[in-house]
């Protein structure tokens, strides 16, 4: 996808690119080579398409135009191991060896697995990928940073009870964005009073 990096010297660079949200990098192209674009501080804003990103805190953010305010989101994955890769493909908590078959055929005993362990394709591990987004909020004029419901609370002790009880009643959590939204619109309802 094309897009377009203004930086902070006012040149501008219009090129293909990609946003890695698992490695926080962002990588372009140059002709034929792909390069990583390492001098985040010299980037003002990036677009693609209609999506606008700024960087703050040397973080990528998207640029949102919510209901509640203007809020900016860090989209950040991260991998969490979820067990073993047990019994018949089921997950469990429990360590699980790889047992390997051999090949008998000549002086030395050879694995099936030596080209796979080499290549680390033989792991039994499972992972998977949770939301690890940073919010930056505004409300009544002051920026505040949010990634965990504690933050919230925490930022805002005062409708901590309210915020607690609406995110319990709704089952509401910070690992979805769609989650935190809601989040963010109900403070917005209860700190315009």
């Amino acid at each position: 996808t094309k897009g377009k990096i203004d930086f902070s010297d006012r040149s501008t660079a219009i090129v293909p690119l990609n946003f890695d949200a698992l490695g926080q990098k962002i990588f372009y192209m140059d002709g034929e080579t792909m390069m990583e674009l390492t001098n985040m501080h010299m980037i003002r804003t990036l677009t693609v398409g209609d999506r606008v990103f700024v960087v703050k805190e040397a973080r990528l953010c998207e640029v949102l135009d919510h209901e509640s305010g203007p809020l900016l989101v860090n989209w950040k994955f991260k991998n969490v191991n979820t067990g073993n890769k047990g019994a018949l493909g089921a997950t469990t908590q429990a360590k699980v060896e790889l047992l390997s078959g051999y090949q008998w055929d000549g002086p030395y005993a050879t694995t099936y697995w030596g080209k796979y362990k080499e290549q680390g394709l033989y792991s039994q591990e499972v992972w998977k990928k949770k939301c690890d987004n940073t919010y930056y909020i505004t409300v009544n004029g002051q920026e505040h940073k949010v990634k965990l419901l504690k933050d919230l609370y925490r930022e805002f002790p005062d409708q901590a009870v309210e915020l607690k009880a609406f995110a319990k009643a709704h089952k509401l959590t910070m690992v979805n964005a769609e989650d935190a939204f809601k989040l963010f619109d109900f403070l917005h309802s209860i700190t315009d009073k």
